[in-house]
């Protein structure tokens, strides 16, 4: 049993991407987080602004000594940051304890920033803010990586694309398709052909962030649906054993439903009061596995029963949560099996 709206809802949700933007022809350097945390400062050496986690992927804009000058940018909780007006910077993480960063709305959190440490914000979406903030790491903790210019694929005609100057209007492909990513360099998910049109979020250097409305063709989506979940056989095993390695990886997994519940503030691999599902892993799996439920399937998941089982298609936010030790995974589709299944 499935529901028709649940499997379009998914689809569409998937198609919060990334497309690349036109002058992205100049390559920039980027560094890897390689230990599990690392201290974030204003300078070389000096106060610390956040830790950043292992796996997080910065922009370089400069180098001194042992130190690398990076540029951390990602979205926030908006209630956890109040106005500012100092040094340049308009925005202030108020929050007691601090708040996390995330590379996308109620995404992976790449970093943890401090209480008082200060801003720029580039866009917002709802009760989410993007912002940036430049800042030193220690170069022994960081791989480097080389030069990353914009793939082949994208257009090399900066008339192509008709670009918003603000998120308010549209991005229209005007002449040549566009490749769209799943994250900046990362997998082709999507072409765009002559106008098509999606809605600009924000911008992160060379990389716009969209958000798609459309429609699939339901047959052929209910029959889909879960094969494109290739998942490779994925177990919780695997995600605890090597976390960084399997994040944004899809899942398939047949699940028993323990309870829906609410995150708590003190739950660092969630926002405040978002809905998640514990539940117990795939068979021959001891632990238990978190599943963070969008407001698209909040009602499907409320009107399942306790100790249910259900097989779910979700992408992997953390293999390891820092506090639970479980995965955490955002649900894109449910299949709730038939009664006596």
């Amino acid at each position: 049993m499935r529901a028709g709206s649940t499997v379009s809802n998914a689809c569409c949700a998937a198609l919060l991407l990334a497309a690349v933007w036109p002058s992205a022809l100049e390559a920039q350097t980027t560094a890897r987080v390689l230990v599990a945390e690392e201290n974030f400062r204003r300078e070389p050496n000096g106060t610390q602004l956040a830790t950043v986690l292992q796996g997080a992927e910065l922009l370089i804009v400069g180098e001194q000594g042992g130190w690398v000058e990076v540029e951390l940018s990602g979205w926030i909780w908006a209630p956890s940051v109040s106005a500012a007006n100092q040094s340049s910077f308009d925005l202030r993480v108020g929050a007691s304890g601090g708040e996390n960063l995330r590379f996308q709305p109620q995404g992976t959190v790449v970093a943890r920033l401090l209480q008082g440490c200060l801003l720029n914000r580039v866009s917002s979406d709802g009760n989410w803010v993007r912002v940036t903030r430049r800042g030193w790491l220690w170069r022994a903790s960081l791989e480097v990586g080389g030069a990353t210019a914009a793939p082949e694929t994208a257009s090399e005609d900066p008339a192509t694309e008709t670009l918003p100057a603000d998120g308010a209007r549209p991005l229209v492909v005007a002449a040549t398709p566009l490749t769209v990513y799943a994250t900046p360099g990362g997998d082709t998910i999507a072409t765009f052909q002559p106008g098509a049109q999606a809605q600009v979020l924000g911008r992160t250097g060379d990389w716009i962030r969209i958000r798609v409305d459309g429609w699939v063709y339901g047959p052929e989506a209910f029959d889909s649906a879960l094969r494109l979940a290739d998942t490779g056989d994925l177990t919780p095993a695997q995600l605890r054993t090597d976390p960084a390695r399997y994040r944004g990886s899809l899942v398939r997994w047949r699940v028993q439903i323990i309870s829906l519940q609410r995150a708590e503030r003190a739950r660092r691999d969630f926002e405040e009061g978002e809905p998640f599902i514990l539940a117990r892993g795939p068979t021959g799996d001891a632990g238990f596995v978190y599943l963070a439920v969008p407001d698209e399937l909040l009602p499907v998941v409320e009107s399942l029963p306790q100790l249910a089982y259900i097989t779910i298609v979700g992408r992997v936010r953390t293999g390891r949560s820092s506090q639970m030790g479980g995965p955490v995974i955002d649900l894109t589709d449910i299949e709730p099996e038939e009664p006596g299944g």
